[in-house]
């Protein structure tokens, strides 16, 4: 992957490694997708664009980069534990079985 160096845009220290861990953790939350080298620049692309409009949260930096990719939030599954939500005021099935005997 060829690396492009941002011109004319000064990140001190702290918003270089805001943007270095937005990167590795939005790489992460997309484990298929980031072997494409254009997918991981377009990735590095919206993270740039975060910190040049002064963002400097890895994680406000990273959730702008996955919204792009319309992505909330892959890092916290979601997982139910109920078999059967029961729904008010319903009837169940055999109930409504004619008896014939």
């Amino acid at each position: 992957m060829n690396i492009n160096p941002v011109r004319d845009v000064p990140f001190d220290d702290k918003a270089t490694l805001a943007m270095g861990a937005a990167f590795d953790q939005a790489c992460r939350s997309l484990p298929l997708y980031v072997r494409d080298d254009k997918v991981r620049a377009l990735i590095a692309k919206l993270i740039i664009e975060a910190a040049k409009n002064g963002e400097r949260d890895p994680i406000r930096i990273q959730s702008e980069a996955l919204m792009e990719f319309s992505i909330d939030d892959v890092s916290v599954p979601v997982v139910s534990i109920a078999r059967d939500i029961p729904v008010p005021n319903t009837v169940p099935v055999y109930a409504l079985i004619a008896c014939t005997a």
